[in-house]
């Protein structure tokens, strides 16, 4: 099953820039594993917002799963999460 996820994080102000990029290191490390792993299958940077993925989870239950175990995930601030339906098989044809 495809969701389309959006995740917003923010640096909270009393962390250390240190610790912060510390954090985000931890981060792409996660989601290089889950991208290789099949779970991600395409991801996008919004520029100054945060990121777009489309990921191919079981269903819901793994896809809260996939976001609760990144290493950012108390950090986001905003989290929206869409099941995917593919129209293509239900177009009529040409």
């Amino acid at each position: 099953m495809l969701f389309s996820v959006r995740l917003v994080s923010r640096q909270p102000h009393d962390m250390p820039p240190e610790q912060w990029q510390a954090l985000v290191s931890e981060q792409l490390r996660a989601v290089r594993a889950q991208y290789d792993q099949g779970k991600i299958r395409a991801i996008y940077r919004e520029a100054g917002v945060g990121v777009l993925a489309i990921y191919d989870a079981a269903d819901a239950r793994e896809m809260d799963t996939l976001i609760a175990s990144l290493p950012l995930a108390r950090y986001f601030v905003e989290t929206t999460v869409h099941a995917l339906w593919d129209m293509v098989p239900s177009l009529p044809p040409a």
